[in-house]
This record gives C-alpha cells, sequence and structure tokens, in this order.
C-alpha cells in the first residue's frame, strides 16, 4: 500500500497514559489512535473499549471539533479553563499564558522502549507533569452530550483523585457545561464558535 504525504498530518506512537496529548491537542484534526492495547483508557473508570465509545458520542455530534483545544479565562476568581472539546476540560488556580497551555504534557512514554536518548524526544514542545496530584488542575471528564440541528451542549463531571486542598472557587465546581455551535464545513473556513462555559 501506497502512502500519502500530507503536510500536517503526523502519526505519534506513545505507551502509557494520553490524557496529555489529548487535552493539549494542536488545532488540527484528529484522525486515528493507534496500538490502544499499550495505552491506558481515556476516561477514568471505563474500560478501553468503554472510554471509545463514550468519546465517540462526542465524535459524533461534531467530529471537526473533537479535541479541539480552547483557552478560557475567569479574571475575577484567577482561574485559567482549558476545554479539550468533548474530552476533558482543566482548571488551573491563577493565570496561565496560552504558549505554555498548548505545549503537551508529558502523561505518555515514548514508544520505544530503549533507554537510548533520541527515543524520548518528540517533533513538539512538551512540559512536565506533576507526579503530585494535588499539584495538577482539577480535571473534568466528558460526561454527557446533547445537539439539535446547529447547537451543542457538552457537559464534565469533575474527577476526583485525592483529598487535595483547593481554592474554594475551584472545590465549589461540579459540573463544566459548553455550548458551541456545530462546525460548518460548507463555508470555506472553520470558525470556532465556543460561545459560553457554565460553572455549577
Amino acid at each position: 500500500m501506497g502512502l500519502t504525504r500530507e503536510p500536517g498530518f503526523h502519526q505519534v506512537d506513545f505507551r502509557g497514559d494520553l490524557f496529555g496529548m489529548l487535552s493539549a491537542h494542536p488545532l488540527a484534526s484528529f484522525l486515528s489512535l493507534h496500538h490502544l492495547d499499550v495505552v491506558e483508557p481515556i476516561f477514568p473508570n471505563m474500560t478501553r473499549s468503554r472510554a471509545l465509545e463514550h468519546l465517540f458520542k462526542a465524535v459524533n455530534v461534531d467530529p471537526g471539533r473533537i479535541l479541539q483545544q480552547t483557552v478560557c479565562y475567569d479574571r475575577s476568581n484567577s482561574l485559567t479553563v482549558s476545554v479539550a472539546w468533548g474530552y476533558a476540560i482543566q482548571v488551573f488556580k491563577g493565570n496561565y499564558l496560552l504558549p505554555d497551555l498548548l505545549r503537551l504534557q508529558r502523561t505518555f512514554r515514548p514508544w520505544r522502549r530503549n533507554r537510548e536518548f533520541v527515543s524520548s524526544l518528540y517533533m513538539f514542545k512538551t512540559r512536565e507533569y506533576s507526579n503530585d496530584p494535588c499539584k495538577r488542575p482539577v480535571v473534568f471528564f466528558l460526561e454527557s452530550v446533547s445537539s439539535d440541528s446547529s447547537k451543542v451542549w457538552t457537559h464534565y463531571a469533575r474527577h476526583v483523585v485525592e483529598n487535595c486542598s483547593i481554592s474554594s472557587t475551584v472545590h465549589n465546581l461540579e459540573m463544566i457545561r459548553v455550548f458551541s455551535h456545530k462546525l460548518d464545513f460548507d463555508i470555506g473556513k472553520v470558525f470556532y464558535n465556543l460561545h459560553s462555559v457554565w460553572f455549577r
């Protein structure tokens, strides 16, 4: 089978936890996941197959928007919110610069298991992912998706990993709801219309 070279398309193989890659996916279409037998389930408390079925609830509603990252700032509460549409939302205490949030968190491991320096290099910039769960942002994973002919509502539920001391603003958040218009591929240009994020 011949290969078609398409600028901007890359295949990257990882082992372990794909959260860092999926939650900061570049602004390009996500095409496929490979080697699922060597990665952890992409949603907590689910099997690999169940987690993929869950992701496809969002994929089936708005495939062009899946995993596209949007960053919002809540200045009144000093929060930075990173939305990976259809997958997860991270809420950071404080204001984070956009270039920092666009770098992938190293939750994954290189495909090659050898200890060569070259095998740990990636074709993109990465950032550390703390081993201490209490030093990580609060994460909300996709819970449900609903839509009509032109609009989509996604609901994300807070994932609690440890009994960490966090600010009362974030501590009281249990659910985040995101409203967006479905992407319209008939208009020549694709506009990302994330209209609002509601905290509850």
